[in-house]
């Protein structure tokens, strides 16, 4: 199983989970760590090592982070560096947080970050093309 921290600047990491939790319900290995004003790299990196203390050995971590090279990624980076069952990806939002929760417990590591990848790309959508795109669908079934 793959247990999922969200961290961000600020109370992000906390407004998704919040977010999360009204459409998933409470997951206890899903789990937020803010970065807080005043905090710096050590105090950030100190909270992801005692996460990661606490793993068993049959667990693997996803840090999923707002931003690559800020302090929550860099702080990621030093505790999970040259660890085999820890990662992060970068860009953390809403519907990647449900798309890890349902699959964590049936994906290794590496397959649940793989899919988040896809699942990322996939997500972006723009109303105008979505829009179009419906409209040629339909167009070309008015023609049959």
């Amino acid at each position: 199983m793959v247990k999922i921290i969200i961290s961000g600047h600020g109370d992000l990491s906390l407004g998704i989970v919040d977010a999360f939790e009204m459409i998933f319900g409470h997951d206890n290995e899903v789990k937020a760590i803010p970065f807080e004003k005043g905090e710096g790299l050590p105090q950030v990196q100190a909270k992801f090592t005692r996460e990661i203390e606490q793993l068993s050995d049959e667990e693997e971590i996803l840090f999923l982070v707002d931003v690559y090279g800020g302090t929550p990624y860099n702080a990621a980076a030093q505790v999970v560096y040259g660890k085999e069952f820890a990662d992060i990806l970068t860009g953390v939002n809403l519907p990647m947080v449900l798309e890890a929760a349902i699959n964590k417990k049936q994906c290794s590591l590496a397959e649940l970050v793989s899919h988040l990848k896809q699942v990322a790309r996939e997500g972006i959508k723009c109303f105008t093309e979505e829009m179009n795109r419906v409209q040629i669908i339909d167009d070309e079934e008015d023609l049959l």
